[in-house]
């Protein structure tokens, strides 16, 4: 890969009432050519932007920060919401399904939990309840 880029423009919500702001922000980047190509011709992204939003009062922040996604699931936090569905419903889920399967919805991520791991929440309900 020689080069590979996008861009990304999210108006906040202040200046998303700004009709005028959003068309033109719009049909700024529907007129880019590509932003491959544009880095593939040798110029850098500071040099784009400032092409782009230059005129607006573009601010380029000195620092970089990687950006990367990251989910705070975890098989705890599942137990946890599972527990909050009530002792009948984990035994209905022990008696017709053998456990529970829970998928986290922002990073697709499966999580099990068996029946024995569900008659513990069950444990738990009972003995935080005083039953």
């Amino acid at each position: 890969v020689q080069a590979s880029g996008g861009v990304l423009l999210q108006v906040m919500p202040k200046a998303a009432r700004d009709e005028k702001l959003v068309k033109t922000l719009e049909s700024r980047v529907a007129a880019l050519s590509g932003f491959t190509p544009l880095l593939r011709s040798g110029k850098t992204l500071h040099q784009i932007l400032e092409e782009l939003l230059g005129d607006m009062g573009l601010e380029i922040f000195p620092e970089t920060q990687m950006v990367r996604f990251h989910c705070g699931c975890s098989f705890d936090r599942v137990l946890g919401a599972l527990k909050m569905l009530g002792e009948a419903e984990l035994q209905d889920m022990i008696e017709k399904d053998g456990g529970a399967e829970a998928t986290c919805h922002f990073c697709n991520e499966v999580y099990k939990a068996s029946s024995d791991e569900l008659a513990e929440l069950i444990g738990d309900l009972r003995s935080n309840s005083g039953s």
